[in-house]
């Protein structure tokens, strides 16, 4: 037996907007807008081969449409799928399909299209969804809007995991390799074409079935310029409609320019220095839960907020932000005591304290992160720490740090869109994470716990459990939170932006004048 419909658990339909009438905005002046973006990574056009890294967002969110998606407030309203239902035992969904979609062909959504999605990422060349394939049992299409999905584990996610349904006619007429270079699929954009390493432009679809996230503008050209001064260079003269990634140093530059305007994504990254000792068998006095605390309090928070980040960054209270499912919102954030510092370090044995602190040289994810560093050193060596900053290339340094082969402490990015989901903490917090700081078997049996829970509301409670504990051990110390910085041209009407979102897009509501 079913139990009742989870359209409601954890998820919002107030957002979910008119459909399907083929209506669409006032057509603006200005057809094309230009974006900046530092980065495509892999440059995949294919929506779901772009989940496979943060800055290729804007093409999983443009041309690609989910069973379920994020809205602005980074909660989860139905896409595609209208209503779904899981089994007593928590290993059987039944997803009902929105009927009168069409895909980017012009043909019909049906649940052969989620399907023929499932199957494809069977092939081990999806890596980021083979956690997910491993856990699905079977696929069985019920009839054209409704799929019937087992899974082998209790499996919270699923809905929300599945990937972005894909033409089924069509990919069976062209095969993989042709669909990978032009997909179709059901999204807002649907790509048009691109230049390797150079841009890619994607094309409004009138057939969208959402009209409030169907654009006023015809074209979207993602322009991959490296360079911030390029960038910057390049919204000021007007080749660019929106440069994305500045930092705050860019971003003062601009103020007061009366034709441009800056636009921030709140909160959209953490900047955390985390203690990978814990992870180690040997000993550490930053096993010391006081000395970890001593380490935090010594740390002028708002100060590094207010000078390197220029009012586009705050003191963070916790490792779980106010995106993230869960949150404690009743804790209060580590105030700066250098007094405290110094009498608990003492205390612990440790006025001696030494070890290094490992980073990488750059990062989108932390601005001015070797700055960042130096700061955060500053302020230990004040209380008599003495701590040797050691910054590699990103290659060298993630991969060392995801071989565990890093003492002493780390400093890391954790995006806002990441942490939403508090499993994904997981991946700092627990024995098996990748970017593992700690082994706690209480920390262990919370998020064993947690992705076993297939009720929002029930992990909610959960990840508070998480938020407070993390927020009392500090095994990782969420220095600072920094927000996303666009500058946007005259060409842009409006643009409404994702709090907690360190990447480019989505490019839903932007409206060109």
């Amino acid at each position: 037996m079913l139990t009742a419909t989870l359209v409601a658990a954890g998820c919002r339909g107030a957002d979910t907007p008119n459909q399907g009438n083929g209506e669409i905005p006032a057509v603006a002046q200005n057809q094309t807008l230009t974006v900046g973006v530092a980065t495509l990574q892999q440059q995949y056009a294919d929506p779901v081969l772009a989940n496979e890294g943060g800055n290729t967002y804007p093409i999983k969110w443009s041309v690609g449409e989910p069973l379920i998606r994020q809205d602005l407030d980074m909660v989860q309203v139905p896409a595609l799928a209208t209503e779904w239902s899981v089994s007593d035992d928590n290993l059987t969904w039944d997803i009902k399909l929105r009927e009168g979609v069409k895909m980017h062909d012009g043909s019909a959504f049906t649940a052969k299209d989620v399907e023929t999605s499932i199957n494809r990422v069977k092939n081990p060349d999806f890596t980021s969804y083979q956690a997910y394939f491993n856990k699905i049992d079977t696929v069985e299409v019920v009839n054209d809007h409704e799929i019937r999905i087992k899974t082998k584990v209790p499996y919270a996610n699923l809905v929300f995991d599945t990937p972005a349904p894909v033409a089924t006619d069509y990919y069976n007429r062209v095969g993989e390799e042709e669909f990978r270079k032009k997909p179709v699929a059901a999204g807002p954009f649907k790509f048009d074409s691109q230049v390797f390493n150079e841009s890619m432009t994607l094309t409004r679809f009138d057939d969208f079935w959402d009209t409030e996230r169907i654009p006023n503008f015809a074209n979207l050209i993602l322009k991959i310029i490296p360079d911030e001064s390029s960038r910057l260079s390049g919204i000021q003269t007007g080749q660019l409609d929106i440069a994305q990634g500045l930092t705050p140093n860019s971003a003062a530059q601009l103020q007061g320019n009366p034709s441009l305007k800056l636009i921030t994504s709140k909160q959209a990254s953490v900047a955390n220095v985390f203690f990978v000792d814990n992870w180690f068998p040997e000993d550490s006095p930053l096993k010391n839960a006081d000395v970890r605390k001593a380490l935090m309090l010594a740390i002028d928070r708002q100060s590094i907020a207010d000078s390197l980040y220029r009012g586009f960054g705050s003191v963070t209270v916790n490792a779980t932000l106010p995106v993230t499912l869960g949150n404690d919102t009743s804790l209060t954030a580590w105030p700066y005591d250098a007094a405290e510092a110094k009498r608990l370090l003492a205390a612990a044995g440790a006025s001696d304290l030494k070890f290094t602190l490992h980073l990488y040289n750059q990062t989108t994810a932390i601005a001015d992160v070797q700055k960042f560093a130096e700061a955060v050193i500053g302020y230990w060596k004040e209380v008599g720490v003495d701590v040797t900053m050691d910054a590699m290339d990103p290659a060298t340094y993630l991969d060392k740090a995801v071989k565990h082969q890093l003492t002493g402490a780390v400093v890391l990015g954790t995006p806002g869109l990441l942490i939403s989901d508090p499993e994904k903490l997981s991946i700092f917090y627990t024995s098996t994470g990748g970017y593992s700081a700690v082994k706690d078997a209480e920390l262990d049996e919370l998020f064993a716990k947690l992705s076993s829970t297939v009720k929002r509301d029930d992990q909610a409670v959960i990840a508070g459990e998480i938020s407070r504990k993390l927020h009392a051990t500090l095994f990782g110390l969420p220095v600072v939170s920094l927000d996303a910085v666009y500058a946007v041209g005259p060409k842009v009407a409006e643009w409404k932006v994702m709090d907690g979102n360190p990447y480019p897009g989505p490019f839903w509501y932007l409206r060109a004048n």
